[in-house]
């Protein structure tokens, strides 16, 4: 499936059997094509569904030799009850855990972000095809920024370049807070464009143009990165809160997901989004009535990060620090002014770990990511240890067996005593951190 866009005219171009991962770029109309990506939203950790594998920094376990930042690579097309599905674990040459990954699909390259210690900030490339860094690894950031705690990455496959959240550090002159982007071919990157340092955020390829979830935004309001033209701009929306965490867009319909952790999140609809002014006094401004948005409430107190998928058009949310999940429906298709009853909300929870243990998410940065070949939502815990997988048809159909517990098994190459999966649509992955204690 893509994506065609001219101005805020938005049509699908077809689904042909399974989902499509094409080439971005332009037809012989000039409309702009976009490949369906892996996920819209930005996370700890990436999900290739075409390979059936994950890169997951291990957030909350270095190398216990050298103490540097190191990405399990998970085979997902694995039973693990039956085989151990870890297949191999890279250790970076310096230390600084990644906070966010993104894959190059055309070049089969993962990018991995890195620098929360005040000494710079890192571009690790890992070539998917061999599961071994590239010889110009690590590639230092421009003097002054650095991903920071939350730094995270996204990849644009039309314009062909990775785009950071970025933080300042000691060294820097200037602005160097923001967004900038770096391009694999060249190995450059592009000038900061001064922002609010993002907790997460969203990136519509059509559009080009970022959403930016920061803890420094105030409620009411959030920010739109025009990247073009290199500028921030203030969304105004009543419906948005004060602690806009999560961000993502389904970027078939402009619509998108910003999750509040307060129990609620606010589905607002981009499509035919205009700019007044310029920055740093620019706003953005949405088309239809005010707000162009609903705001979901009774959701799990916590809820947080979040992924869309942009074929079935649902948005897979997580909990920062507990078990909680939701899935939300959005509309099919671009519409002019969002209501309430063009979404649904299904919520349920993660049950316990096969270790026994209360499943608790990682949250800042958010540790969640889609599979979109196959429409499943995964996480991982805040100890580094488990990757779970949802499966969002099971989960919309009933969604209370989701948390049934395991039943008593084991999964393979660990010591549990509970098997990996329920039968009900949770499964369970283990990472490496299992049998290092």
């Amino acid at each position: 499936m893509k994506l065609k866009m001219r101005g805020s005219v938005v049509a699908l171009a077809g689904l042909v059997g399974a989902l499509l991962f094409g080439v971005g770029g332009c037809d012989d109309n000039g409309i702009v094509v976009v490949p369906v990506t892996l996920t819209t939203g930005s996370g700890l950790f990436v999900v290739d569904c075409n390979a059936g594998k994950a890169y997951v920094p291990l957030l909350q376990s270095p190398d216990p030799v050298t103490g540097n930042g190191r990405i399990a690579i998970v085979d997902l097309s694995v039973d693990p009850n039956s085989a151990d599905p870890r297949e191999s674990v890279v250790v970076l040459s310096h230390q600084d855990n990644p906070t966010g990954t993104a894959i190059d699909l055309d070049s089969n390259i993962v990018i991995a972000v890195s620098g929360s210690s005040g000494q710079g900030g890192f571009v690790d490339l890992l070539d998917a095809t061999t599961g071994a860094l590239t010889a110009d690894s690590p590639i230092p950031m421009p003097a002054g920024s650095e991903p920071g705690s939350t730094g995270q990455v996204l990849y644009d496959p039309v314009r062909k370049v990775a785009i950071i959240s970025v933080d300042n550090n000691s060294a820097c002159t200037g602005s160097c807070q923001g967004f900038i982007t770096f391009d694999l071919n060249s190995r450059s990157f592009g000038p900061v464009i001064d922002s609010n340092y993002s907790e997460t955020f969203a990136f519509n390829a059509a559009t080009n143009l970022i959403v930016n979830a920061s803890d420094d935004d105030h409620q009411g309001e959030i920010g739109i990165v025009d990247v073009a033209a290199g500028q921030t701009c203030t969304l105004f929306d009543n419906n948005i809160g004060s602690d806009s965490d999560g961000a993502s867009v389904d970027f078939n319909t402009g619509i998108t997901v910003i999750s509040n952790e307060d129990g609620t999140a606010t589905v607002v609809n981009l499509n035919g989004l205009t700019f007044q002014g310029t920055a740093p006094s620019c706003t953005a401004v949405a088309a239809g009535t005010d707000p162009n948005s609903v705001l979901i409430t009774g959701l799990p107190s916590w809820v947080s990060g979040s992924a869309v998928n942009p074929g079935t058009h649902e948005a897979f949310l997580i909990e920062d620090g507990d078990n909680g999940i939701v899935l939300l429906t959005l509309p099919a298709a671009p519409v002019a002014q969002l209501t309430e009853a063009m979404i649904t909300s299904t919520v349920s929870s993660i049950p316990s770990d096969p270790e026994g243990g209360h499943f608790s998410t990682q949250g800042d940065p958010y540790a969640v990511a889609m599979d979109v070949c196959n429409n499943r939502g995964f996480a991982i815990d805040s100890s580094s240890r488990w990757l779970v997988e949802i499966d969002l048809a099971s989960m919309k159909a009933d969604p209370g067996a989701i948390s049934t517990v395991l039943p008593v098994g084991n999964c393979a190459g660990t010591t549990t005593q509970l098997a990996c999966d329920n039968g009900n649509g949770a499964r369970f992955f283990p990472l490496p951190p299992l049998n290092e204690d």
